[in-house]
């Protein structure tokens, strides 16, 4: 009885031998992992900023500032098929993009057709403030994504409408009238005084 048990044992470790099955039919764990980060800055500036406060800068109608967009491939295995969206504030106006312009739904997108592990890829997109109120504000949004992986991040900034400079208050109008009739008055008492 032993023989038999021993090479039912033997013939199921031949027939079946561990690992056949794991090997076959498995392609042993998918890593899937993707990042995108998005900075902000004035067109004047040298510098990118997660986010711009309105205590470094407000901008207003006219200002050009460029969002940079990085791309990277964090897993262990190649991704392909992604996707781009950079959702844009109704204040500004797009100058240059990577990708298809959507005016009406504001918002760029393009593709990456594949992105190799450990691989990143750059983007410039550059706008133009085209309106302005009171002080508000503003964030823009990206991502990327395909069927397996996700990732989004977004940069604000403050925009205001166009203000004039102060020339001064209602004082000046008024100090500026009291000397103009001091200065008359002045010449007045010198013309007196001299004769003519």
């Amino acid at each position: 009885m032993k023989k038999y048990i021993l090479a039912l044992f033997l013939l199921t470790a031949l027939v079946f031998p561990s690992g056949v099955f794991a090997d076959a039919y498995s392609q042993g764990e998918v890593n899937y992992s993707i990042s995108i980060d998005k900075k902000i800055r004035p067109i004047d500036d040298e510098n990118f900023y997660d986010n711009i406060g309105k205590d470094q800068k407000v901008f207003v109608v006219g200002d050009v500032l460029d969002f940079n967009i990085l791309v990277e491939n964090t897993g262990k295995d190649i991704l392909n098929d992604l996707t781009v969206k950079d959702f844009y504030p109704w204040v500004n106006q797009i100058i240059l993009a990577p990708g298809e312009i959507d005016t009406k739904n504001r918002q760029v997108t393009w593709k990456i057709d594949s992105l190799a592990v450990g691989e990143t890829r750059n983007y410039t997109l550059r706008a133009r403030v085209s309106t302005g109120s009171s002080l508000l504000s503003q964030t823009n949004i990206v991502q990327v994504g395909n069927n397996n992986v996700f990732d989004k991040d977004t940069a604000t900034f403050f925009v205001s409408g166009k203000t004039s400079p102060k020339t001064g208050s209602n004082d000046l109008l008024i100090k500026t009238g009291i000397f103009t009739s001091l200065a008359f008055v002045a010449l007045g008492l010198r013309k007196l005084a001299r004769g003519y």
